[in-house]
């Protein structure tokens, strides 16, 4: 193949006319060549069905044993494994059918380099997959701007035989059949210039499917495998994302560059799926676990309606049941659906006739949210040293709200005039650290406080310091919250 298409440069060369350099022609030709060409599967009937109609079943299923993983709006990006389907079909099932009913034209596939040592972000260099039953096309407008950008390069060896990518086209099609993909295979790179390529495709493509595909935890008993995957979750999930590593994920580049981007800066990431190989072998001595979420976007609503029920739920018993025995219920996150396992911060409002009785919370995730929901709700009726603990007579007349806080991110401003200038009224929450103070406002405090001006001075009242106060020490951080109430 690579002797005629070099032959055929050749002859074309002698039979057009001379415009410009050989050699910037040549070049031309060669490249339009690569972006006709089709690139066969490199792993089908290995790590999925190589028959079009029986991988079109297998996809089916994968996705109908995810179904339930929709959430309230779709995924900026999702977390999906890229095992053979046997093992984790069903995971990235769950993690696909978390964006099905979505508008998506464009996914931008990151993955691990697993047989190609190189350094950078490796692109393909044809224009389209030829897949069992279906093409999918590469963006190649999208890969012009990156390479341009000095962000990416082509080399195909990092794309021949790898299989991170690949497996997610399958469920890609079957989901969003018009949607065409960048696939970009992630070799030594910092995260600052994964960050930077994804926010240029962002912009450039107006908000594309992120995919980050990655396992986790790699030939560990199960039982450390559970607490290695159980780190790696809690890193994912509570934004720490500067601790996450190989070891906890073979795709941690891409997890950690989405989430240093400004794409994903502030994304809530729910926990859709956790399994090991094992559930399939039964070969504890040696297993791959497996791993699916959602990651919402700091604006509009990541939990669902019936999630919202059960949160709620929780919350009154948990009151109830320490109101009526004096001891804190037993709260088992096990027992509830992963996307409730997910780490979470959330304050629990208590009002009674309109007037607050209450108000405990996280600023920062640190266990279940489930868990922390019916702690704090416990915390805000019975250690809120501002009133009496709530009493068995009053339950019935306490009206329970919930905030489930985001990850904080850093403001950077210049002076008190630029930090009041980025605020957001109705949006942001805001954390404020200085000189050993901290102190908070929901985003629910713009309702008494709609004035950015006024809404600072009183954060910094809150905080212990004087309404004019400014230093060059001074941390703000920024977060969103997504707040229900019964009724």
């Amino acid at each position: 193949m690579a002797r005629n298409m070099a032959g055929f440069g050749h002859d074309f060369l002698a039979f057009c006319p001379y415009t410009g350099g050989v050699s910037e022609l040549y070049a031309t030709h060669m490249r339009d060549l690569r972006e006709n060409t089709r690139r066969p599967p490199a792993v089908a009937g290995m790590f999925y069905p190589a028959d079009a109609a029986e991988l079109a079943r297998a996809v089916e299923a994968c996705l109908a044993r995810g179904a339930g993983a929709e959430g309230p709006q779709p995924p900026r990006a999702i977390i999906s494994p890229h095992a053979g389907y046997a093992y984790s079909g069903w995971l990235a099932g769950a993690a696909w059918q978390s964006t099905a009913g979505a508008d998506i034209r464009h996914a931008v596939v990151l993955s691990p380099s697993h047989r190609h040592a190189f350094a950078g972000i490796a692109l393909p260099s044809g224009g389209a997959y030829a897949m069992p039953g279906f093409d999918l096309a590469i963006n190649t407008a999208a890969r012009t701007a990156l390479m341009e950008a000095g962000l990416a390069h082509i080399e195909d060896a990092a794309h021949d035989r790898e299989h991170g990518a690949e497996t997610q086209f399958p469920f890609l099609h079957a989901l969003h059949p018009q949607a065409d993909v960048l696939p970009l295979v992630l070799g030594q790179v910092e995260d600052a210039q994964v960050a930077a390529a994804l926010d240029l495709l962002d912009g450039l493509l107006g908000h594309p499917l992120f995919v980050l595909s990655s396992d986790l935890s790699h030939f560990l008993t199960e039982g450390a495998a559970i607490a290695h995957d159980d780190a790696a979750s809690r890193l994912i999930e509570t934004g720490a994302w500067q601790s996450l590593s190989g070891a906890h994920a073979c795709g941690a580049r891409g997890i950690r560059g989405y989430l240093a981007s400004r794409t994903g800066q502030g994304a809530r990431a729910v926990r859709l799926a956790r399994a090991t190989s094992a559930e399939v072998t039964h070969d504890t001595s040696r297993v791959v676990g497996y791993g699916a979420w959602a990651l919402y976007g700091p604006e509009g609503d990541a939990i669902r309606r019936d999630d919202r029920a059960a949160l709620l739920r929780v919350a009154r018993e948990a009151l109830a049941g320490r109101t009526a025995t004096g001891r804190d219920p037993k709260i088992d996150p096990a027992s509830f659906h992963p996307r409730l396992r997910s780490h979470g911060a959330a304050f629990v409002t208590l009002t009674r006739a309109g007037r607050l009785r209450g108000c405990i919370g996280s600023l920062t995730a640190h266990r279940p949210l489930v868990q922390d929901v019916a702690q704090n709700a416990i915390c805000a009726g019975h250690a809120d040293p501002r009133f009496a603990a709530v009493t068995a007579g009053e339950l019935a007349e306490i009206h329970l709200k919930i905030a489930v806080l985001g990850p904080p991110a850093p403001m950077a401003f210049a002076s008190e005039e630029d930090l009041l200038a980025q605020l957001r009224p109705g949006e942001d929450g805001l954390i404020l650290s200085d000189r050993g103070r901290r102190g908070t406002f929901l985003p629910m405090v713009w309702e008494s406080l709609p004035e950015p001006a006024a809404f600072w001075r009183q954060l910094k009242r809150k905080a212990e310091l004087a309404e004019d106060h400014w230093s060059d020490t001074l941390e703000v951080q920024r977060y969103r919250a997504e707040s229900f109430a019964e009724g």
